[in-house]
């Protein structure tokens, strides 16, 4: 594919991508209508050409997401792939994921507590397997929920927390690989966490309830 056709076929692929997704944000595409099927097929062989000629790079979520490495067929299959494709081509970076470069940096919850009355500091280091908790009396190698030690020591200060909570630290784990979050955004994202277990703490019923 010289010079030439390879850009004919780029321009073509731009312009079938955005006729499907006009026809999409539209309602009026269908897949049983034969027309619509002409044209999804033809973006599909267009990204499969070009990536043979191009050999672009894709985000690792995107590859993960669609189930199928880059090469097969099936792949191209998708609308966000095609995107991925285009972009890589208007810019080679673009498909470069973030630098995870928090890994095993040294992290704070300031966790409060009804039966002290004050915060204690909870150390907490993120690393391959998640995280893990320190400088508490039940510490260790935790997942990326802070399970099992964080809700361990959590529970034995008779500490209230969202119900949530560990979807939440492992959403940060994952934000801090994929995103490439700064140690300040991985506190940040802490010290909100913090603030939501010190408000359920200190909400939590009074009376008869203070040692549940």
């Amino acid at each position: 594919m010289n010079k030439i056709e390879k850009e004919e076929k780029i321009k073509e692929l731009r312009s079938t991508l955005e006729e499907i997704k006009g026809l999409l944000n539209d309602n009026k595409w269908q897949n049983e209508k034969a027309e619509h099927e002409i044209l999804w097929k033809k973006m599909v062989d267009l990204a499969i050409e070009l990536h043979a000629e191009i050999k672009p790079i894709h985000h690792k979520k995107m590859i993960e997401n669609r189930g199928f490495k880059p090469d097969n067929p099936k792949f191209y299959d998708h609308i966000h792939p095609v995107e991925d494709l285009l972009a890589f081509i208007e810019d080679p970076k673009a498909n470069n994921d973030p630098e995870d470069i928090t890994m095993n940096h040294e992290f704070y919850l300031n966790i409060y507590t009804r039966r002290w009355g004050h915060d204690d500091k909870y150390k907490i280091t993120r690393n391959e397997g998640g995280w893990f908790i320190g400088n508490i009396s039940l510490n260790g190698n935790c997942d990326k929920t802070g399970s099992p030690y964080l809700y361990e020591n959590l529970r034995h200060d008779l500490v209230n927390y969202p119900h949530s909570l560990p979807g939440y630290l492992d959403f940060l784990w994952d934000q801090a690989s994929e995103q490439g979050l700064s140690h300040e955004g991985v506190q940040e994202a802490l010290d909100q966490l913090s603030s939501w277990i010190k408000t359920c703490e200190i909400e939590s019923p009074k009376g008869i309830w203070e040692s549940y």
